[in-house]
């Protein structure tokens, strides 16, 4: 989800949405906790694209093939939550937004979607919207938060995807990241860390 933190909206001057925001990352940007964050060479000598950003997001995953989801059931269609890192090409995300372009390239890039340590049951939380997140680089901390922040809590927001899109056991819909967005580089540790759940630990590496 894009914007789902007003202060989030605020600091990329956008608008608070209206409706949830969604864009798509796919499965080959997926590593698990204690792998590297790969910086592409392609955007690190290029002046034009050379900024990568990390975002710290609460992530659930669905539990069963689901369509038109009332959000008064949407609990009985998650198996569960984790924690996601919507890591952005932001200088190419920017370029390709401001002449028009789909955000697709800036998002996908090969490792641009940690998540981790564990998927916890949804048993075990008892409230997704009461929960601390925060992102350190090399033991600073970046981004400081609580999900109570989001616009679109989860109920609504299956309930607003589910209208355009049949969801498939595993599917993972990240919340979005509240603000503190910025750059990353080669050779800087990632922590992120959400109560509950833990924290995912990883090397950002230059790429050949």
């Amino acid at each position: 989800m894009g914007r789902n933190y007003a202060n989030h909206a605020k600091e990329m001057k956008a608008q608070v949405p209206k409706d949830p925001v969604f864009f798509g990352k796919t499965v080959n940007t997926l590593v698990t906790d204690g792998n590297p964050i790969i910086y592409p060479k392609i955007l690190y000598d290029n002046q034009e694209y050379n900024q990568v950003d990390h975002e710290v997001e609460l992530a659930f995953i669905i539990s069963q093939k689901c369509k038109n989801i009332q959000a008064e059931k949407a609990y009985e269609y998650i198996e569960g939550y984790s924690i996601f890192l919507d890591i952005t090409a932001r200088k190419m995300q920017i370029s390709d937004r401001n002449i028009n372009l789909p955000w697709y390239r800036s998002k996908n890039f090969d490792t641009f979607g940690p998540i981790g340590p564990k998927i916890v049951p949804f048993s075990e939380i008892e409230d997704p919207h009461e929960l601390n997140i925060e992102l350190k680089i090399n033991g600073d901390v970046r981004q400081q938060s609580n999900t109570k922040y989001m616009l679109f809590k989860i109920p609504e927001t299956l309930e607003y995807l589910s209208r355009f899109i049949t969801l498939e056991f595993g599917d993972i819909i990240a919340t979005g990241t509240p603000s503190g967005v910025g750059p990353i580089q080669p050779g800087e540790v990632i922590e992120a860390t959400i109560d509950q759940i833990g924290t995912i630990t990883h090397k950002v590496i230059l790429g050949e």
